[in-house]
């Protein structure tokens, strides 16, 4: 039964890259069954723990937004987060037998699908001709893109094609990390990982997401400071002298031209995001709603407020923002615990290398407004907790083992 199970959301992850409404209607209903069956067997829920109650306070705030404008269509919202909490449930629950290492090999996957068929969208005055419903149902109809020439794959936007894409790079590097360990009877998985990672890298790159590819140096130098110091530090030397011969960023970030513009539009954005936010600052206007009183103050059809916070503050207003800082803060605090040293982790994690992922690319952006990538950050984030729980308990029960809270378990490990 954990066999079909752990086969079923592997598919349904899947599908996320490749048909993403399936994918998502797949994992929400996944978590919604989940729920109901949790309910039905009157199992306890601790309304205090951080993530429960941020989801809890989403759709209270949700609800009292619907109520508010009295528009049937945001009913949907409570729903999606009652599908995003019920997965991370799903994800928690022992008997799922869910491990990390199932999500790393269904991002790498998800990853090579969408640089490979991006690589169609990077032709000259490329634009979607077909239906706009295939188009929708494949995620290949750009949405939001006004420049032609950036990958997308099939995640509608390249921003979002980017953090899926730093995902699977996250789990290539840490798949190479962990063969490098023993590294002569492991010795094809670790080139095998350190190859998919140049495509995955290359399709970071042809997103033309100057934040994924920030991000994407920050990734190779702790994968190169893994593997040695000396490496690291003759990389990051050679990167400078580069950088002085060429005497420009223009060849090392993407649309270096446009920085500055693209930066006074995010200022714009956030000024009139901040006056959506004021329309209704207790419960917000949910994301759906988001779009329609943007256009009240501007005329631009931005869909997202282009940072994380901000738009947390704006969908789900005082209570969500509020409950999400609560959780930000509570999961800093868990990280900080699992990189102590005391803690004298040697294996590293995907969740470790995933953390600059997170919070840098809600700085100029909103990466969770899409479900899809969404569901993929609650995945990883329940998954991380519950492991690092799962040892914490390992070391109680056996307090002379040496513990490693950060531990990610990999097929072989």
């Amino acid at each position: 039964m954990s066999k079909q199970r752990i086969l079923a959301l592997e598919w349904a992850i899947l599908f996320l890259f490749i048909l993403p409404p399936i994918g998502i209607i797949w994992l929400i209903g996944m978590g919604i069954c989940h729920g109901i069956n949790r309910m039905l067997r009157k199992e306890n829920l601790h309304i205090l723990h951080p993530p429960t109650f941020f989801f809890f306070v989403a759709s209270l705030a949700s609800i009292g937004a619907c109520l508010r404008t009295e528009k049937v269509v945001y009913a949907c919202i409570p729903v999606m987060i009652l599908g995003y909490f019920g997965m991370y449930l799903y994800i928690k629950d022992k008997r799922s037998a869910w491990r990390l290492h199932h999500f790393s090999r269904m991002l790498i996957i998800g990853g090579l699908y969408v640089a490979m068929v991006g690589q169609f969208q990077l032709q000259e005055e490329y634009t979607y001709g077909g239906d706009w419903r295939i188009g929708m149902l494949t995620g290949l109809m750009p949405l939001g893109l006004e420049e032609t020439g950036r990958l997308f794959g099939s995640a509608y936007n390249p921003n979002f094609a980017a953090f899926l894409l730093l995902l699977a790079l996250s789990s290539l590097i840490v798949g190479a990390l962990q063969a490098s360990e023993n590294f002569k009877r492991k010795k094809i998985s670790f080139i095998l990982h350190t190859a998919l990672a140049l495509p995955i890298g290359t399709a970071i790159i042809q997103t033309g997401s100057r934040t994924g590819v920030a991000i994407m140096i920050v990734l190779l130098i702790l994968f190169a400071w893994k593997i040695s110091r000396w490496v690291s530090a003759s990389l990051l030397i050679f990167c400078c002298i580069c950088l002085l011969y060429t005497g420009s960023l223009s060849n090392v970030i993407p649309r270096f031209e446009s920085m500055s513009q693209s930066f006074e539009t995010r200022q714009i954005i956030w000024k009139h995001s901040m006056q959506v936010w004021q329309t209704s600052p207790l419960f917000g206007v949910t994301p759906l709603g988001f779009q329609e009183t943007y256009a009240l103050f501007d005329k631009a059809g931005v869909a997202h407020a282009h940072n994380l916070l901000l738009g947390l503050f704006c969908e789900y207003g005082v209570l969500g923002g509020t409950a999400f800082l609560f959780l930000v803060i509570w999961y800093i605090h868990k990280a900080v615990k699992a990189i102590m040293p005391s803690q004298q982790h040697k294996k590293p994690g995907l969740f470790l290398f995933s953390l600059p992922i997170l919070p840098l690319t809600g700085i100029f952006d909103h990466p969770l407004a899409s479900p899809q990538t969404a569901l993929l950050a609650i995945i990883l984030l329940a998954g991380w907790e519950r492991e690092a729980d799962e040892v914490q308990l390992s070391s109680l029960a056996f307090p002379v083992r040496n513990t490693d809270i950060a531990r990610i378990e990999q097929p072989g490990s």
